[in-house]
């Protein structure tokens, strides 16, 4: 069997047959020895012949009702399996009544990882097993499980829930006002309930119930009336006295608003697809809701005692603005002055938390033109802030924006109050803040995420930069700059400094800046010329394809595409070929074999979108190395070179007579004798690939 770079493992140095296929060990109270088939049958009251012949629900059941912890766990796992084996009408008939009964409405069943694997298997029979206008039945289920006192057992039962409902429409046979009565009244329940957990849970239903009703409900008789019950028990919820709740609606907030005004986008995917100011269109009346009914609660909660309330609801302002359909006025009057005290709130953790979600909160505020420049000058100064903070945590997070702020306010923005912080935070103590930047520099330079910034504000300002970061201390900080360097390879010519960098790196300890720079240097001689390629690069490249790691040949492998594509076949033939034929020819181990003809076949692939043109030569040197590597003694060089002669064969650049008169008939007779399976499995392949 062929290992992932195309060794074969060696019978000798394999572990003797009683240990090689042995499993890991079992843990907990099964590590004494027993199987787990065993223990679950000494756990149940019956033989072993009859738990074999036990039908699934029966043993289920049998499990669950067990004095054993284990065996209960192990049937709770299984439950999406079980409902899969007895099918859907009986799962409903029998499984979800069962379930119900027994362990959902069982005060005395205090298990928390029963009922948190309970939460997670019901979301994974809908709607595969269960269609989602079924579902309805496991909404009780979930609407307990809501209201359990450990945290992460209601936090996935909302989780649940949360998908099963808007899966319950279209196509129910459905009483009149059914769903719709019902989940208003389970969100009754759950946020009029007497004790906190209920309440907590309540504020993360309310935004899939409330969308559930735009959605669905315009036909229905007082749907009007329910949406306004609906935004009254979040007001409530709000408000309420103890912090836990106000917490949960902070979290909410967000998405509650998002519901309220019909969005189908999140803010942060409205932002982030670069609409116009003015979208997502938001209707009048439904922005009269956001404006009105939940700014008023946002203010509220961004202005609570506690940090842990405001930290979660400034995080919403974004919501805020695109529920106001991004109406700059709206959101000068409402929504800024609440990221003016966000970030200059005197916790850390509520400036943090609105640093992870600035471009978001800017780019919902509507900010363009001439007419809010002063607006938007004053948003640019307030993430400067974030980026000076006195917490290594806010400025890492800020940071992270700065690729997306730079695309919002453009060159002049970015140069005036961005562009002036970046070398302190490139010396910044903390490795992180570093790394971070390091990340979100490159991302700058990548038209999908920013597209403002000219060549010449990418030298002025990240040359510096970037010949910091190459010579950072962390390895992490390093491959952030060299793994993306390739989207300013037009401008390597003007950056001696990096380059040199980059040539003393080829010898890093870290293989994975190896690898990285081993994938970086064709692009080096795209930008330099392949002159320079042949005096400066050269060395370090054929130190790379020797590398100890296959991770790291692999790179020059991959390269091998643009590498022809910039110097083109005869180039290649006369300064690289001969080094490897050398390499070939000289080498003891399979593996550098290996290497040398996977570069061979690398010619004949894409370069990315673009097909390379091969020379008649080159295809016929291509050819006659892979046919060599088909009689080579390790059965992983002759697995190589028959996958390499597919490659070829699939490029479409090898003439019908080389085809017929020399690859099929090494194949066919390559098929006909090789006693390795691999082997002969892809020399099947590769004859296939001609067909």
């Amino acid at each position: 069997m062929a290992d992932p770079d195309g060794s074969t493992s060696n019978p000798a140095q394999q572990p003797p047959p009683s240990t090689r296929w042995s499993h890991a060990p079992i843990a907990g109270p099964l590590a004494s020895g027993t199987t787990p088939a065993l223990t679950l049958a000494r756990s149940l009251d019956c033989t072993t012949d009859d738990l074999s012949k036990m039908p699934p629900f029966d043993l289920f059941t049998a499990q669950l009702d067990s004095d054993s912890t284990e065996a209960r766990v192990d049937a709770m796992k299984k439950l999406a399996l079980v409902s899969e084996a007895i099918g859907t009408e009986e799962a409903l008939s029998k499984l979800i009544p069962y379930l119900t009964v027994n362990i959902a409405h069982n005060e005395k069943d205090d298990d928390d990882e029963i009922l948190l694997l309970l939460a997670g298997q019901l979301g994974l029979m809908v709607p595969g097993l269960i269609p989602g206008h079924r579902a309805m039945p496991l909404l009780p289920i979930l609407e307990r499980l809501c209201s359990i006192e450990e945290t992460v057992v209601r936090d996935k039962a909302v989780e649940t829930m949360n998908a099963i409902i808007p899966l319950l429409l279209p196509g129910g046979d459905y009483e009149p006002g059914m769903p719709f009565n019902m989940l208003l009244g389970m969100a009754k329940r759950l946020a009029g309930a007497d004790w906190f957990t209920a309440k907590v849970s309540a504020a993360g239903i309310l935004p899939a119930t409330y969308a559930f009703w735009n959605v669905h409900g315009h036909a229905l008789e007082g749907a009007d009336e329910a949406r306004r019950e609906l935004r009254v028990l979040f007001k409530d919820l709000s408000e309420d006295d103890t912090p836990m709740v106000r917490r949960s609606a902070a979290r909410h907030l967000g998405r509650f608003v998002e519901a309220v005004a019909g969005m189908t986008e999140t803010a942060e995917e409205v932002v982030r697809s670069g609409k116009p100011v003015g979208l997502p269109a938001i209707s009048d009346e439904n922005k009269r809701l956001v404006t009105f009914e939940l700014v008023p609660i946002f203010q509220a909660l961004s202005g609570d005692e506690q940090d842990s309330v405001r930290l979660l609801s400034v995080s919403g302002a974004g919501s805020l603005g695109c529920g106001m359909a991004r109406n700059a006025g709206l959101t000068a009057d409402l929504v800024l002055p609440v990221v003016r005290g966000g970030c200059a709130d005197l916790s850390w953790r509520v400036r943090h938390h609105l640093a992870k979600v600035f471009s978001t909160v800017a780019g919902s505020m509507g900010y363009a033109g001439p007419k809010y420049a002063a607006r938007q000058t004053e948003v640019f100064q307030f993430f400067s802030g974030l980026l000076q903070d006195n917490e290594a945590e806010v400025r890492a997070a800020a940071v992270e924006n700065i690729a997306r702020m730079a695309q919002l306010g453009g060159p002049e923005l970015f140069q005036t109050h961005i562009a002036p912080v970046l070398p302190t935070l490139a010396d910044d103590l903390v490795m992180e803040v570093r790394s971070k930047l390091a990340q979100t520099l490159m991302d700058c330079c990548d038209p999908s995420i920013c597209n403002t910034l000219t060549d010449d504000i990418i030298l002025e300002e990240f040359k510096p930069l970037l010949e910091n970061f190459l010579n950072d201390e962390f390895a992490e900080v390093q491959l952030h700059i060299l793994t993306k360097l390739s989207r300013v390879s037009h401008l390597l010519g003007k950056m001696d400094v990096v380059v040199s960098s980059i040539l003393q790196m080829a010898k890093a300890q870290n293989w994975r800046v190896r690898e990285a720079v081993g994938r970086l240097l064709p692009f080096l001689a795209e930008a330099r010329g392949v002159s320079f390629f042949e005096e400066h690069l050269l060395e370090p490249w054929m130190k790379i394809m020797s590398d100890q790691v296959a991770d790291v040949r692999s790179a020059c492998v991959d390269g091998m595409p643009k590498l022809l594509s910039v110097s083109g076949s005869e180039w290649i033939q006369q300064h690289i070929l001969p080094h490897y034929n050398t390499m070939y020819d000289e080498s003891s181990s399979y593996l550098t074999r290996i290497t040398v003809l996977r570069s061979y076949a690398a010619l004949a692939e894409k370069e990315g979108e673009n097909e390379n043109s091969l020379s008649v030569p080159l295809i016929e040197q291509i050819v006659n190395i892979l046919l060599k590597g088909l009689k080579d003694r390790v059965a992983n060089v002759r697995l190589i070179s028959a996958r390499g002669l597919g490659i070829v064969s699939l490029s479409g650049q090898c003439d019908i007579a080389m085809l017929n008169g020399r690859i099929v008939p090494a194949l066919t007779e390559c098929l006909m004798s090789e006693e390795d399976p691999d082997c002969k499995y892809q020399c099947q392949l590769a004859l296939e690939a001609k067909a």
